[in-house]
């Protein structure tokens, strides 16, 4: 993804709206998304003298400023499981390896997203977007959760491993690691964070395997 990527590159058109209406809410969801990166909070009545339209329209569209935010929330993360989850890692990858890889992934992702560094560094200050956030943070902990016990299936890590405990300390490592180095004014390189998460999972794996 680079930075250029917004809530208004995907329209979709939703069946009983129009293209006028759907370019309208995709237009609206946009300019959302660049005050949210900004870390600034949503106006209603700003958002709408940006888009040119009167404040009333954006109920139209929405339930209220709290579903405007929590939809850039919830079209963020979506791009984010598109390009993290559901991009096949490759045949021949062992597990550690497809890790590795989605990790990289990750950590590009929120670098290059307009929105990654507000969502990473926790500058989301509107509650709707606080609360899409954790919604979707306990889809990523149960979603790693089942990566794992796939590998448990295939051998490749041990029964012994509590999946959901690992699962959750992964993908709060990764968050923590990215709020981090996302709230600096001169972030680290990429694959120093995938490379620090990445030694923390394996950490968490082996400790379970040196056990056994």
């Amino acid at each position: 993804m680079s930075r250029g990527t917004t809530a208004e590159q995907a329209p979709r058109h939703t069946p009983g709206r129009s293209p006028k209406g759907e370019r309208t809410r995709q237009r609206l969801l946009a300019l959302a998304q660049e005050m949210l990166a900004e870390g600034r909070a949503l106006e209603v009545t700003a958002l709408a003298e940006r888009a040119g339209v009167s404040a009333s329209v954006l109920y139209r569209y929405f339930d209220g400023k709290d579903g405007l935010v929590a939809a850039v929330v919830h079209a963020f993360y979506d791009e984010y499981d598109a390009a993290v989850f559901s991009t096949p890692a490759g045949p021949g990858r062992g597990w550690l390896e497809q890790e590795a890889l989605r990790i990289e992934r990750e950590v590009a992702f929120l670098y290059r997203h307009p929105l990654g560094r507000a969502v990473a560094a926790g500058l989301l200050h509107e509650p709707a977007a606080t609360r899409a956030d954790a919604e979707r943070q306990r889809v990523h902990e149960a979603a790693a959760a089942r990566n794992i016990r796939r590998a448990q299936r295939a051998g490749e890590l041990p029964a012994s491993i509590d999946a959901g405990l690992a699962g959750a300390v992964i993908i709060g490592a990764l968050r923590s690691a990215l709020g981090e180095a996302l709230g600096r004014a001169a972030p680290p390189p990429e694959a120093a964070v995938g490379e620090m998460v990445q030694a923390v999972g394996e950490t968490v794996l082996r400790s379970r395997l040196a056990g056994d």
